[in-house]
């Protein structure tokens, strides 16, 4: 994590567009196109898409539709990662060669970037259910140009012939592949061939109408990850998150703050910082703020803190706001035992993970028995 204690709050005109249940209540009434797409800036609790995140987007995905993979990023890969888009740069199954993985903190979409030397190599599996329809139409490859031009090749499976492709330019660069699959179990690999590509990851997409969930989260990532006052730093970061659509943002920062004792206001200024970002590139999305809940590891401040800055200034910008501690309860000795794991940090996925997966689905969908719902 890279320190930004002098960082100011960035002003942000209020724009009042709704919170993720009542633009996903207007997606669902036809209002708003035939895909809504989400994207998810996290920590590990996102990252780990085991955590949580898998199941809900399984969920959602299964009632409305699955509209393709979105983001699949070099650092931690899909939201549906480990299911029906498996890749991890931990198994050499997946992620083999000379690549340096850049600290956290990069202008990239998900925190880090992956550059290559010849030979090189990385490779997405996909894995269709019966409810998700893993078949893409259309696929980007991401990348950050140096001005220098190098060379990848890539294919759909095994059995197709490798296409060469040059990575050409300066700053953040897309470029369509082509020559896609239409199988629904396709093994997509990449390999460096020539020069030093600094890669993001994938964009992809299917023709279904359906949700579409984009996983730009890091494990170990703070709020100061994902935003700093350098204007250079800046312009990279709009440009790679502007390649991808989103029409919601769901955000939950704060864990590894705490783990670092970031003072409350610093917290705060780094997601006002962030959420201005997001409002420049994508002036009409829902933005929405969550607070995890509360474990037992010993930290400076309980989460509650970064919750009492948080969510004043969130209701203050017509923002979404939700807070875990709704769902676990207030008692966090009571809670930890069964649903937080050994680390004192991170949810058990059959029981925390499932209860953070329930409430998101209840949040988003309107369920009138959450914890949250407004009295009747």
């Amino acid at each position: 994590m890279l320190a930004v204690d002098d960082a100011q709050p960035v002003a942000a005109s209020v724009v009042q567009v709704g919170d993720a249940r009542e633009r996903f209540a207007q997606w669902r009434e036809g209002k708003s196109g035939k895909v809504l797409s989400v994207s998810v800036i996290g920590d590990s609790y996102s990252a780990g898409q085991d955590f949580y995140l898998n199941k809900l987007v399984q969920r959602v995905a299964g009632e409305v539709g699955f509209a393709g993979p979105g983001y699949v990023g070099f650092n931690h890969g899909a939201a549906l990662g480990g299911t029906h888009f498996k890749y991890t740069r931990s198994s050499d199954k997946y992620f083999g060669g000379d690549w340096k993985v850049s600290d956290l903190g990069q202008a990239s979409p998900d925190s880090r970037t992956v550059t290559g030397r010849p030979g090189a190599w990385l490779q997405v599996d996909a894995s269709p259910t019966p409810r998700i329809d893993t078949a893409v139409t259309q696929a980007k490859l991401l990348y950050l140009g140096n001005g220098e031009s190098s060379e990848i090749r890539y294919r759909w499976s095994p059995a197709q012939d490798w296409q060469p492709l040059k990575l050409e330019g300066s700053g953040v660069q897309e470029v369509p592949l082509t020559g896609l699959s239409a199988a629904k179990d396709w093994s997509f690999k990449l390999e460096v061939v020539k020069g030093a590509p600094t890669l993001f990851g994938l964009w992809m997409s299917n023709d279904q109408n359906g949700v579409r969930v984009s996983k730009l989260a890091a494990s170990g990532a703070a709020s100061a990850d994902f935003y700093h006052q350098d204007p250079q730093w800046q312009v990279q970061w709009k440009a790679a998150v502007s390649k991808i659509p989103a029409d919601v943002y769901l955000i939950m920062l704060g864990g590894n703050d705490q783990g670092f004792g970031v003072k409350p206001a610093q917290y705060l200024q780094n997601v006002q910082g962030l959420v201005g970002m997001l409002r420049e590139i994508q002036p009409q999305a829902s933005i929405n703020l969550i607070m995890r809940q509360d474990t037992t590891r010993s930290s400076a401040y309980p989460m509650s803190a970064y919750a009492q800055v948080l969510e004043p200034w969130a209701l203050e910008q017509r923002l979404g706001y939700a807070n875990l501690q709704c769902a676990f309860g207030p008692d966090v000795k009571r809670y930890a035992a069964a649903m937080i794991g050994p680390d004192k940090i991170h949810p058990v996925p059959a029981t925390g993970g499932k209860v953070i997966a329930d409430y998101f689905y209840g949040w988003i969908t309107g369920a009138k028995d959450r914890c949250d719902a407004s009295p009747k």
